[in-house]
């Protein structure tokens, strides 16, 4: 800091200058201060904010992935227990559990969460499997069969611990046993989990590059990780101060930790979830552990930490500096004449009055095209210095194409007018263009411009007409979407609704006949209540594929209708057409052969269908089309269903032809 030497004849005190500079400088190091307490407390608030949501965040990702794993377990054990209900002990005294591997096979294929099903005796034999290879064969040592012989109870759900399994790969098996008539030990019937699809549901919820997410035995034995490290599979974590073990003894189902990871030797923040559900019974449970690396999730905030800790420190430098120039060139000026420091003053005010009322870019050019002087901005925009763009032709920076819009706006400068919103593009230093808007008046023979640039905002612009483009597109998806069944796939009854309207509407106008078919599937109530609804949404879904590849036209529809039944509209097509068409629908759905043991009137499933074709007039109408349908399914029926009935003469009175209303 300079310190002051007075002036002969000064009127100013040797110690005046000095506690003026003094004050200054406590001042700006007391702004520093409170600027840095400021900023460490931003950042400080800052931390605990990514941390607050982090942990929430991985919370909830735990918590989605507990909610479907538990739907998978609930799924697998109701599955156990039906196969248990189905084969007890007596069938694996006898022999006929032999007959159960169709029925294990339809359920594996019917759990995706399931590789294999299982049934062993008390001796530890496998007696039926959907791997049928591997029927036979003696498990009595495997741990899962010793878990249940040890501690037989018929009320609980056992959990193994991940094993190899005899096809080599890793398993995990949820077993139920099998009681004999005292409830003793007579078997057992077990569903190996598999780790594909749990895979799957962990890799949904990594959603950083450094998220891994595990899956262990409640034991400590790992049984899944992804990304995959197979160094990890079988890795007991029930160890001593291990975030699995604190989780246990918290006797919480979900926590989230901090810290460094044994297991990984890397320090991350760690959500636990607890999978037991109290319905299950579960001897063990699951534990879902799902870590954030702590140096990648704090790495931007310690790089806004750097970045706002460089910035007051150049604030304060550069401060500091300019305060001592200041005060230095201040000192001088005490000692200067009053005159020419009134002359500065003025001179300052002058040359900053055009520049302090501007907006963005400033320019002086000449009539002849030069930049005459333009101010700091335009080498940050342009890259150029202003050294070298002063003097220079400012049509050699703009694009060809706008040069012709340029010159033609300074021409209207020099006769006077003004220039507003003109826009063009200039050449940047690495040769792309800035596309540049101006507004200008010329004055003394010179051109007085200020101008901003635009490129961003014509960027941005584009970006919202493109993405305004997308979110149209994917509105039409989601119209589409709207019109499907969400079971079978194919259209959905508000689908029916709307086309069976049009149809009728063209029909009309062009006298031509609408068949139309109304189809049930018998007793699947009580196919329902014999192999389950899961069964049955599966069966729905074969059926309706198989009747969609019956319909061989593109303006044909088969729609859901509701619950078991599904209706088929058939424009342009007699009533000798439409009965030909349900004939060869219930021919198909015979010829699959799916078993319906409960159905009286077939062991197979079948269908009943009521079949009606009108010519549409202005005396008749769509709802009384369905009407006759509906009777005519009624009369399929009636007569003993899988039968193709067509509607009654009565419905089809006063018709212009044969089965069609007039």
């Amino acid at each position: 800091m300079p310190r002051p030497d007075p002036a002969p004849n000064s009127d100013i005190g040797p110690f005046t200058p000095f506690r003026i500079f003094l004050t200054e400088w406590l001042l700006v190091l007391g702004a520093v201060l409170a600027l840095g307490g400021g900023l460490g407390y931003t950042l400080l608030q800052d931390h605990r904010a990514i941390a607050e949501r982090e942990h929430e965040h991985l919370a909830k990702q735990a918590q989605v992935i507990h909610d479907d794993l538990t739907r998978q377990l609930e799924s697998t054990n109701r599955a156990l227990l039906n196969i248990r209900t189905e084969w007890p002990a007596a069938s694996l005294k006898d022999g006929s559990v032999s007959a159960a591997v169709p029925r294990l096979k339809a359920f594996v294929d019917a759990m995706p969460g399931v590789r294999g099903l299982f049934i062993i005796d008390a001796d530890g034999k496998l007696r039926a499997s959907n791997f049928t290879q591997l029927i036979g064969l003696d498990l009595r040592e495997r741990n899962y069969f010793q878990q249940v012989l040890k501690n037989p109870r018929a009320d609980t759900l056992y959990l193994s611990p991940p094993f190899r399994t005899a096809l080599n790969v890793w398993g995990i098996n949820v077993v139920r046993m099998i009681p004999g008539p005292k409830g003793e030990f007579a078997g057992l019937v077990a569903a190996t989990l598999d780790p594909e699809d749990f895979k799957l549901t962990l890799r949904s919820i990594n959603y950083a590059p450094d998220v891994w997410s595990a899956l262990a035995h409640g034991g400590g034995l790992i049984f899944l990780f992804e990304p995959e490290r197979t160094e990890q599979l079988g890795v007991n974590l029930a160890q001593p101060g291990s975030f699995f073990m604190r989780h246990l003894e918290s006797g919480q189902s979900a926590t989230v930790m901090t810290g460094k990871v044994r297991l990984t030797d890397e320090f991350r923040m760690l959500a636990q979830h607890t999978i037991q559900p109290p319905s299950l019974n579960m001897d063990y449970p699951l534990v879902l552990a799902i870590g954030r690396d702590l140096e990648a999730l704090y790495a931007p905030w310690r790089k806004e930490a750097w970045s706002r800790g460089l910035l007051l420190l150049l604030l304060m430098l550069s401060t500091s500096t300019v305060l001592y120039l200041l005060q230095r060139r201040k000192l001088k000026s005490l000692q200067d004449i009053s005159v020419a420091r009134e002359a500065l003053r003025l001179k300052t005010e002058e040359q900053q009055h055009y520049f302090d009322n501007t907006l963005n870019l400033l320019c002086i050019a000449d009539f002849e095209g030069r930049f005459v002087k333009l101010n700091p901005a335009w080498e940050d925009v342009l890259g150029h210095p202003v050294g070298e763009l002063e003097g220079r032709f400012f049509l050699e920076f703009v694009h060809p194409e706008d040069r012709d819009e340029t010159w033609a706006a300074v021409a209207q400068l020099q006769q006077g007018h003004k220039v507003v919103g003109l826009c063009n593009r200039y050449r940047h230093q690495d040769g792309s263009y800035r596309e540049i808007e101006w507004q200008a008046v010329s004055q003394g023979g010179l051109i007085f411009a200020d101008a901003r640039d635009i490129t961003q905002a014509r960027a941005d612009q584009r970006s919202l007409l493109e993405l305004n483009a997308r979110l149209e597109a994917q509105s039409e998806t989601l119209r589409s979407l709207a019109f499907l069944d969400g079971l079978t796939g194919v259209a959905n009854r508000r689908r029916f609704d709307e086309s069976l309207q049009t149809e009728w509407r063209q029909c009309l106008r062009q006298r031509t006949p609408l068949g139309l078919l109304l189809i049930d599937v018998d007793h699947f109530k009580l196919y329902n209540d014999h192999y389950g609804h899961q069964a049955g949404d599966a069966c729905l879904q074969l059926l309706a594929k198989t009747l969609l590849k019956q319909i061989g036209r593109p303006h044909d529809l088969l729609a859901r209708y509701g619950g078991e039944e599904f209706v088929c509209l058939l424009p342009h097509t007699d009533a000798a057409g439409s009965q030909a068409k349900a004939e060869a629908m219930r021919q198909a759905v015979m010829e699959l052969g799916l078993s319906h043991q409960r159905s009286p009137v077939a062991d197979v499933v079948t269908l009943s269908i009521g079949v009606v074709s009108w010519v549409p007039t202005d005396h008749t109408t769509s709802e009384q089309m369905l009407l006759a349908a509906d009777e005519a399914l009624y009369e399929a029926k009636r007569g003993g269903r899988n039968r193709v009935a067509p509607a009654s003469p009565q419905a089809a009175a006063g018709s212009t032809g044969p089965n069609h209303p007039a």
